[in-house]
């Protein structure tokens, strides 16, 4: 196993009505910071299942990106034709 070579993760230190708490520098240690556990910092699993595939909007009604019939463009009588 390699050595830790990051320092510890820590946060600030609060008094009971919510403000910073201050150091002290006459002590040895830095009470203004707090250490913080390793389990509370790394992150959630994920889920890695698998989800059913989005197909679109299902009714006609979706805006912009709705299923529509397909539009056959006309000018007049002069039509486009698709093979």
């Amino acid at each position: 196993m390699e050595p830790n070579n990051n320092p510890p993760k820590r946060r600030r230190a609060r008094k009971a009505d919510g403000t910073y708490k201050a150091n002290n520098p006459e002590t040895k240690t830095n009470e203004a910071w707090e250490p913080v556990e390793v389990e509370a910092s790394l992150p959630k699993k994920k889920d890695y299942s698998i989800k059913p595939k989005v197909d679109g909007p299902s009714g006609p009604t979706g805006g912009k990106y709705s299923k529509k019939p397909a539009v056959r463009p006309t000018f007049g009588k002069v039509t486009s034709v698709s093979s």
